[in-house]
């Protein structure tokens, strides 16, 4: 059986530029839109896609939950080779990762698709949940960090970056992958890829307003009681001193 052209989901996200110049009045911080691009995480993760589709082809469906503002980062992806853009519009207190996750998965209830593909964060959050929030309530498998992914079959072989071991995995369809910043140089879109884009279908979703999520209202860390033991020693005698440790644990 031959490989099978992919239909892939990239989530997008909008950012602030680091380039960006930031005006403070009267204690609040401004903007101004044309400041704002895509998570620079999830450019490189279409990147992935673009890579994907030229080695498999298929089919690439850009999809983020924002305001209407979003239509510009979404017509820079179909610029870079994206073939059509779903935004699902929300309101701008609709942020919360938890709630992100549960519209796009409400959504995906009825598309099908291979594989999604998003970045490992974003940059101003840098939460890291979005994506992996996504796979558990579609119930599919996800991993982390990846970086190739190759098809066999019905199958996908799968490695990724366990800080610093190459770890590789067969994968079955679907699945969601993020892609490690750093992976990839994102496209720059070409010219006549700006004017194709114009002309890709992009579509507009009204989500329903979520409000029974409870909102997240501090991030800490776990207060937790370790003792921390430095073995010295051969490797041979680490090991018999770590066993015992372990034993004296039981």
């Amino acid at each position: 059986m031959g490989n099978k052209a992919l239909n892939m989901i990239v989530l997008l996200s909008r950012t602030v530029s680091p380039e960006a110049s930031l005006v403070v009045e009267s204690g609040q911080v401004f903007v101004e839109e044309s400041n704002f691009i895509i998570n620079p995480p999830d450019a490189i993760s279409l990147e992935e896609a673009l890579q994907l589709k030229e080695k498999y082809d298929g089919k690439i469906t850009v999809l983020m939950v924002s305001g209407k503002e979003g239509e510009k980062q979404l017509r820079t992806a179909l610029a870079m080779g994206a073939d059509e853009a779903v935004l699902m519009e929300c309101s701008p207190k609709e942020d919360e990762p938890s709630i992100i996750a549960k519209k796009i998965n409400d959504y995906l209830q009825s598309v099908n698709f291979d594989l999604i593909l998003a970045g490992d964060f974003s940059t101003d959050g840098a939460s890291s949940q979005v994506g992996p929030r996504i796979a558990a309530l579609l119930d599919i498998p996800f991993i982390t960090k990846t970086i190739c992914i190759n098809q066999e079959e019905r199958n996908a072989i799968v490695k990724r970056n366990g800080d610093g071991d190459i770890e590789t995995f067969r994968v079955p369809f679907p699945f969601l992958v993020t892609i490690p910043q750093g992976l990839h140089v994102p496209r720059l879109p070409s010219l006549s890829g700006i004017m194709k884009a114009k002309k890709k279908p992009l579509l507009f979703k009204q989500s329903k307003e979520i409000s029974n999520i409870n909102n997240l209202k501090q991030y800490s860390y776990p207060n937790l009681k370790r003792k921390q033991t430095n073995i010295q020693g051969e490797t041979q005698e680490k090991v018999v001193t770590l066993a015992k440790l372990l034993k004296s644990l039981q």
